[in-house]
This record gives C-alpha cells, sequence and structure tokens, in this order.
C-alpha cells in the first residue's frame, strides 16, 4: 500500500510514542492500546491514494488529537506539508514533539478548526482537509470546506451507519470525500 522510502521504522516509532504518553495525555482509548496498528494507523493510512491523488499544496489534519490521520499519512507521503490542527495545548505538546522526533514535514497549529477558518494564513490554504472522530460528516465537512483552496478535497471517516452529506462519495469503506469545485 505504501510505496517509496520505507515509511515501517516511523510509524513504529510512532506507535511507541502513543503507547508511551497515551496513559499521561489520555490519547486512545486504552483497550486501542493491543490494536493501535489496525484501529488507528492502518485506518488513517486508507486515505493515502486520495492524498497523493489531491492536487499540489500542504494539507490539513483538523482535531488531530493524538496526530490521526495526520501523523501516519505525513509519514506515507513525506513530499505534502501537512499542519496538524490541535486546539488542546497537551495534546498539541504531544504532536509538537512527534513532529521533531520524527523529522516530519509537518507543524502543529494549536487552535480550533473555527478559528482557522477566520485566520487568513489558513482559510483557503490547503489542498487536502481530515478529519477523523471530528464531529458528524456534515458538521465535519462544514468544519473543513473553508480552509480548502479551490479544488482541494476534503476527506471525513465515518462510521457504518453515518450519513454522509449530499454532494460526498464514499469511495473507501468508512472514509467520505467531498471536492471543492476547481473554480470557486
Amino acid at each position: 500500500m505504501i510505496d517509496g522510502p520505507d515509511p515501517e521504522p516511523r510509524l513504529a516509532a510512532y506507535a511507541e510514542l502513543i503507547r508511551r504518553w497515551a496513559p499521561r495525555l489520555d490519547l486512545i482509548a486504552p483497550g486501542d492500546l493491543g490494536r493501535l496498528e489496525e484501529r488507528h494507523l492502518e485506518d488513517s493510512l486508507k486515505a493515502l491514494k486520495l492524498v497523493r491523488g489531491a492536487p499540489p499544496g500542504p494539507a490539513v489534519d483538523v482535531g488531530s488529537g493524538a496526530g490521526f490521520p495526520g501523523v501516519p499519512l505525513a509519514i506515507a507521503a513525506p513530499e505534502r506539508r501537512w499542519r496538524l490542527l490541535e486546539p488542546r495545548a497537551r495534546r498539541a505538546g504531544f504532536l509538537d514533539q512527534v513532529v521533531r522526533e520524527l523529522a516530519l514535514n509537518a507543524e502543529v497549529v494549536r487552535m480550533s478548526a473555527q478559528r482557522a477558518a477566520s485566520d487568513p494564513a489558513l482559510a483557503g490554504a490547503h489542498a487536502v482537509a481530515t478529519a477523523r472522530a471530528l464531529a458528524d460528516p456534515a458538521t465535519a465537512f462544514d468544519l473543513l470546506a473553508p480552509l480548502l483552496g479551490p479544488g482541494g478535497s476534503s476527506l471525513v471517516w465515518v462510521g457504518e451507519r453515518a450519513r454522509i452529506p449530499s454532494g460526498a462519495e464514499e469511495p473507501v469503506p468508512g472514509l467520505a470525500i467531498m471536492r471543492r469545485d476547481p473554480t470557486s
């Protein structure tokens, strides 16, 4: 699924950082630690083909939390610059450490999606915007839309019973995409 330089060592190092810090920072549910790779890493990477197929430009992971899906995607697609948008100080601090230790082509931005939408440096500045476990699909797409430039794509992880809004499609089970018109 992943080509280019082998991302496996950095994915393993990221998993180790999560396991080390999860109990102190409540990064993921304790029951998920034993299935971290399947539940979080592999799930995040199912968007890799869509991220690589997006127009050139930076990507933003909104509500990044523990770094899913932004960190695995930044590891697997290092050619794209990532912004990890996280308003909570402790989680943003964890993400800063991850970016530093793994030498990711990423930066951590400590703010909410709503605030980012009104920041001239962030609004309309991204080719890709992602959200996993941020909100229901319609709300997540609404939060991502102002961050996209023309022709950009919003990628939202969805549950089995989630209602996918009009204008979105589900190219991969559990992942919905909505593309912004290239002329708008």
